[in-house]
């Protein structure tokens, strides 16, 4: 999901309001590599309150991420959807003929998504039958962004063939085929937001959300608490983490808020999942991804912190591994691109992988 044909050689376009990651990947020898990638900033204005302000100039900062993967052999793309301009919804609905499914699910779900139903692309997979019911995955998106997004994407000369929920993606980039069978929470750390998506067996996505707290506010904490500029801090974070303290002050001490306010988030989740949810048993695994969660010491802070008081721990928690689903781990270290920098990427492969599903 979300909008799209399959099967078609691609490109993984991660758009968001900070930045736009390329990827595409190319068989070998049975498994895949990455062909080009690349990740640039993009200006803080450029997508303002998730809305793009300026297709002309979106067009062009995709132009520049293209460019500078150097090596893209298409002009299909499959781009990302953010979170936060999404609703995902588990719709429990009256047995039907699944031909019949998508002209009811409007009449379903209108009263559940805040924006008049008309405004939004519908998409919508059938996760569990039942005797008497059908539970369904519904996905909409507000259709003045889709639209903004193909019109920049057309600017650019580039053809989209697919709309792709980030969690979507970096859900099927994360989750290796042996752990498809277990519920399992993927906490996506970027720069603004932090996202949660919970998946149960057979990579079934029941839950999405997201809340403002990223790696750019971990950053300004930094700042505020030692009295040191953002690029400091930002330096700082990335090569101490929360293994150490520097002179200046204790950096452990200054993320930590940032970091707990994400863990009890992470909580309420848990909770929530294990109140509502019909399609599986509780979150058995948790998997940290995106740029920010490169932090020394962050998987074992969590697993020390999320577990207290726990009724029903989570059995593993661990850094995500962006190429578990591409490469064996054997060939990882060929790659030019760090198992640091490979977090950042975990969307964009996602969406890459996503002509083979």
């Amino acid at each position: 999901m979300l909008f799209g044909p399959k099967k078609i050689n691609t490109v993984g376009l991660d758009i968001s309001d900070s930045s736009i990651k390329v990827m595409q990947l190319a068989r070998h020898h049975g498994y895949y590599v990455p062909s080009a990638y690349s990740n640039i900033d993009v200006p803080n204005n450029l997508i303002a309150n998730h809305v793009i302000s300026d297709e002309q100039k979106m067009a062009d900062y995709i132009l520049r991420a293209i460019k500078s993967a150097k090596f893209v052999n298409t002009k299909y793309v499959v781009a990302s959807v953010p979170e936060a301009k999404s609703f995902v919804r588990i719709l429990k609905m009256p047995k039907m003929d699944t031909t019949e499914i998508g002209s009811a699910i409007p009449w379903e779900l209108e009263q559940d998504i805040p924006i008049p139903i008309e405004q939004v692309y519908l998409d919508w997979q059938l996760v569990k039958e039942d005797t008497d019911a059908n539970q369904v995955l519904v996905v909409a998106t507000p259709k003045d962004y889709i639209d903004a997004l193909v019109s920049s994407l057309k600017l650019a000369k580039l053809r989209p063939v697919a709309f792709e929920l980030e969690s979507m993606a970096t859900a099927r980039a994360l989750i290796s085929a042996d752990d498809l069978d277990m519920t399992t929470l993927v906490v996506d750390m970027s720069t603004t937001i932090t996202s949660f998506v919970i998946v149960s067996g057979k990579g079934v996505i029941e839950y999405t959300s997201n809340i403002p707290t990223g790696g750019n506010h971990i950053t300004e904490n930094i700042s505020k608490t030692l009295g040191i500029s953002l690029k400091e801090a930002e330096d700082i974070k990335r090569s101490k983490g929360l293994t150490a303290d520097v002179k200046k002050g204790n950096i452990r001490q200054a993320m930590l808020p940032i970091l707990d306010n994400i863990i009890d988030e992470i909580r309420n989740v848990v909770k929530y999942h294990a109140d509502h949810s019909s399609l599986s048993g509780g979150v058995r695994k948790l998997v940290l991804s995106g740029g920010a969660a490169n932090l020394q010491g962050l998987a074992d802070y969590v697993t020390a912190r999320i577990n207290l008081g726990a009724d029903k721990p989570i059995d593993r928690i661990v850094l995500g591994d962006t190429w578990v689903n591409v490469m064996p781990e054997s060939e990882r270290k060929k790659l030019k691109v760090s198992p640091e920098e490979s977090l950042a990427y975990s969307t964009a492969v996602g969406l890459a992988l996503r002509k083979e599903d």
